[in-house]
C-alpha cells in the first residue's frame, strides 16, 4: 500500500466505453502526484491499494457533494458542523463520489490510468473539531476524525489483450445460482470470480475479457471486465487430475438474471459468422479484427 499526499487535476480526456464519447478526465478521476516507483509497482501488481486522508482540500473530489456541500448518509443529523470530519460513532457518514471511477497516477516522466475496483474507509485520527482551518489536536474520545479512504486499483493498459471466456452453467462449477448471487451482491456495480484461461501465455493483469454463456437458450455475452491478476496454476475445476491456469476477474455490466444477454448469441453469429462463439475452450485470445466488430455491438 502507498499513501499519496497530494491531489491535482489536469485537462486530459479519455474515452468512455459506455457512452462512446470523450469525457473530461476530471469528471471521472482524481490525478495523484506519485513517484515513478509507485507507478511501476502498480503496473506490476506489487501495489494494489492507494490510500488517501480525506481533508478540506480534497473532500469535493472524493465525496459526493452538491456545489461543494457534502451529502451525509446518516440516521441522525449532527447538531454541530464537522465538515468532512464527522466521526459518527465510527460509521462512515459520507458517500464516495459516484462518478469517481479512476485514479490517474502521474509525475513529470510518466502516468498510469487505473480503474477503481473497490473502496474502503476507516477513521485514523480522532479529535474535537475546532473549525475550518484550525489545527487538529488528537483526542481518543473526540467527536471528529480524519477518514482514510483506500482505493483498490488495477491499471488500464494502453494496449490490452482481449479474451473470450466461456461458461456453460450445466457443467460448470460456477452455477446459475452462483451467478444470481454475484449479480445480487455486486459492490459498486462489480463482482469478483476466478476463471480458467486456456491461452494464458500472454495474458496479464489489466487485460480485458468477455464472458460468453453457452449451452442453453440464454447464450451470449453476459458480462465483461478486467483481469486483476496474472495467470496462476490451480487444480482442475472439474475435479480431474489436470492442472489448469486461472486468472482473477473483476466483472462489470452483468445482465440481470433472466434477462437477455448484453449481446445475444444470434447477434454475435450474425455480425461475426467466421468465429465459433459457442464451442471451444474458455480463455481464448481474440484477434483485433474480431474485437473491432465486437466493440460495435456493445
Amino acid at each position: 500500500m502507498y499513501l499519496c499526499p497530494q491531489i491535482t487535476t489536469n485537462d486530459k480526456t479519455m474515452n468512455n466505453d459506455k457512452k462512446d464519447k470523450e469525457v473530461d478526465i476530471d469528471d471521472v478521476a482524481i490525478t495523484l502526484e506519485v513517484d515513478s516507483e509507485v507507478i511501476d509497482k502498480v503496473r506490476s501488481g506489487e501495489i494494489t491499494h492507494i490510500l488517501l486522508d480525506i481533508d478540506e482540500n480534497n473532500q469535493s473530489l472524493i465525496l459526493e457533494n452538491v456545489d461543494g456541500n457534502l451529502i451525509l448518509v446518516t440516521d441522525e443529523m449532527p447538531t454541530t458542523f464537522h465538515g468532512c470530519y464527522l466521526y459518527n460513532n465510527g460509521e462512515f457518514p459520507y458517500s464516495i463520489r459516484g462518478a469517481l471511477d479512476f485514479l490517474v497516477l502521474a509525475n513529470e516522466n510518466d502516468n498510469c490510468l487505473t480503474r477503481i475496483i473497490d473502496v474502503n474507509t476507516e477513521p485514523v485520527k480522532r479529535f474535537n473539531y475546532q473549525g475550518a482551518g484550525k489545527p487538529i489536536v488528537e483526542d481518543a474520545n473526540g467527536d471528529s476524525c480524519v477518514w482514510e479512504v483506500s482505493f483498490e486499483v488495477v491499471p488500464v493498459l494502453v494496449e490490452p489483450r482481449y479474451y473470450l471466456m466461456r461458461w456453460n452453467p450445466s457443467i460448470s462449477s460456477f452455477t446459475e445460482k452462483d451467478f444470481e448471487k454475484c449479480v445480487k451482491n455486486q459492490v459498486h456495480g462489480m463482482f469478483r470470480i476466478n476463471w480458467s484461461i486456456n491461452e494464458w501465455e500472454e495474458a496479464r493483469r489489466g487485460d480485458i475479457f468477455y464472458m460468453m454463456r453457452v449451452g442453453d437458450d440464454k447464450a451470449g455475452i453476459v458480462f465483461n471486465g478486467q483481469l486483476i491478476s496474472d495467470p496462476y496454476p490451480g487444480e482442475d475445476w472439474a475435479g480431474c487430475t489436470k492442472r489448469r491456469m486461472y486468472v482473477d476477474l473483476i466483472c462489470t455490466n452483468a445482465s440481470e438474471t433472466g434477462n437477455e444477454p448484453i449481446i445475444p448469441f444470434t447477434k454475435l453469429q450474425e455480425a461475426i459468422p467466421s468465429f465459433e462463439w459457442s464451442k471451444g475452450h474458455s480463455g481464448v485470445l481474440l484477434s483485433d479484427d474480431i474485437m473491432d466488430e465486437l466493440v460495435k455491438l456493445m
